[in-house]
């Protein structure tokens, strides 16, 4: 059964679950722990409550329906799936039209920033505790963590940004952009201080807390801004401590990676907690996988994010990892016949498909909508392929190599007769061996459109791509508005 912090949610909306649910950490109840002997409470619990929020806010739909339409369906790998005409505003990404209006623009950044809201928050509540308090560097660990991720995936898509470090007042307004530079820089100072107060995903799978922010989470984070800066050594710094550290591995099965049963597994570098288990009245699930599952019979949910043709003429002859990540309307599977909507897309994303014997547990219902489905931000395949970018760039054609077959090697599985080694020393045939890996590992993941962008790419793969506009999203207009003018617009909108 998955545990984790965000359990303690439950308690401050519901006492519904049973009591041997509750008896695990975190205590989701009032006990003798939870007090000083004067009867005051523990300000510790207070901490975990406004960290608990920090994670929950993880799984908001806006950042989830928002964010597949800004990271995917810009790029040619990827369709906006579903029917033509659903999904409100995201139909303006394929043929990049969107606007500073664009609403589902706004709630990923309305939803980024609430996110850093609750990790200040604690960060204020973390402060308040005296300096011998326990838990309290990791506490500040933890919420400087979820705001780094936070402030790289703005960064991402909107450049500089007001970088809010601490809770506003009523009568507070929000700083100017500080430089996407500056803001990377404070994203180091707080990733370097966490890394050493984090613990390992070993240690919180031990402890039945998996899915709150470890060591190698934040290294991954910190690599990622490495990559940005084009500071390759750096970044190959921290890809070898995660993969020296023995706490990833890479021996999960591809078709088995986003599995239930394979959840904070080796493959797990960061991760966002959700479940669905009616029979025991637990409600925190999310609708990452809803929004991606089949429309169709089953129904298992909305149809988007869906693989292209683009994408599927893309895989290497005999590529298992396109069986592991495409359906097709006609593939059979547990025993079904997959049937797409006749008004609908045709394809859908596999890796957000949930098996049979998922369904119908817990009280789930038959077709469930896969509430229960964690969502995978880092695997430690992105983090091998950071290296071997990393190692590649900086010269290191051996370390670039070898990190391109252990992908390459855990892809093929027992079939020798796919994927050959790839050999080359050759610098720009090898980054273009490692950018096509990337493509077709983390395909219809989180990095794609931005990775076009990180490599000066964008302008040749993406038909409508206007250079010096589109490598940035719009300011959302009302957050410009509402600055009165302090928050600045990008480029060309």
């Amino acid at each position: 059964m998955k545990k984790i912090i965000l359990f303690f949610v439950i308690v401050l909306i519901s006492t519904a679950c049973s009591e041997s649910f509750l008896d695990r950490y975190p205590k989701g109840r009032w006990d003798h722990s939870n007090y000083t002997p004067d009867n005051t409470l523990d300000a510790n619990i207070l901490v975990e409550a406004k960290l608990a929020q920090a994670y929950a806010s993880l799984r908001d739909y806006a950042f989830i329906f928002a964010g597949f339409g800004m990271q995917n369906y810009t790029t040619p790998d990827v369709e906006k799936g579903s029917t033509p005409s659903d999904g409100q505003e995201v139909v303006q990404f394929k043929p990049m039209s969107y606007t500073a209006s664009n609403n589902q623009i706004g709630d990923y950044y309305r939803s980024c920033y609430n996110t850093i809201f609750l990790t200040n928050e604690a960060l204020a509540l973390t402060t308040s505790l005296g300096d011998t308090a326990r838990n309290k560097n990791t506490y500040l660990a933890e919420a400087l963590f979820i705001r780094s991720a936070m402030y790289l995936r703005l960064t991402q898509a909107f450049g500089g940004v007001s970088f809010v470090e601490k809770v506003l007042g009523q009568t507070d307004k929000s700083p100017a952009r500080s430089t996407r530079e500056e803001v990377w820089q404070k994203l180091e100072r707080d990733l370097i201080f966490s890394i050493p107060y984090l613990p390992t995903r070993v240690t919180l799978k031990a402890s039945s807390n998996s899915g709150r922010a470890t060591q190698n989470a934040a290294r991954a984070i910190l690599a990622k801004v490495y990559l940005y800066e084009k500071n390759w050594g750096a970044a190959l710094g921290q890809t070898t401590a995660i993969i020296n550290s023995g706490d990833n591995a890479l021996d999960t099965p591809y078709d088995q990676i986003f599995t239930e049963a394979n959840e904070y597994g080796n493959e797990s570098v960061f991760e966002v907690y959700c479940e669905e288990k009616p029979a025991e009245q637990i409600y925190l699930g999310s609708q990452f996988a809803e929004i991606q599952g089949i429309r169709g019979l089953p129904d298992l949910g909305w149809g988007f994010n869906a693989p292209s043709q683009v994408l599927m003429d893309s895989y290497e002859t005999g590529d298992p990892r396109k069986a592991a990540s495409v359906i097709h309307s006609g593939d059979v599977l547990d025993g079904r016949t997959i049937k797409a909507d006749a008004a609908g897309y045709q394809f859908f994303n596999k890796k957000a498909y949930t098996k049979a014997i998922e369904r119908g547990i817990y009280g789930r219902p038959t077709n469930g909508h896969g509430g229960w489905v964690n969502i995978r931000l880092i695997r430690y395949a992105d983090v091998l392929l950071m290296d071997a970018e990393a190692a590649c760039e900086s010269g290191n054609a051996t370390e670039a190599l070898d990190k391109l077959e252990m992908i390459r090697a855990r892809a093929r599985g027992a079939d020798n007769t796919v994927l050959p080694k790839i050999s080359t020393t050759d610098i720009v045939e090898l980054r273009a061996k490692i950018h096509q890996e990337r493509r077709i590992e983390l395909a219809m993941e989180w990095e794609r459109f931005y990775d076009l962008v990180r490599w000066d790419e964008a302008k040749s793969v993406i038909t409508s791509f206007v250079v010096g506009k589109h490598e940035l999203f719009p300011i959302p207009q009302p957050e410009i508005d509402k600055s009165e003018g302090v928050i600045t617009q990008n480029p060309g909108y």
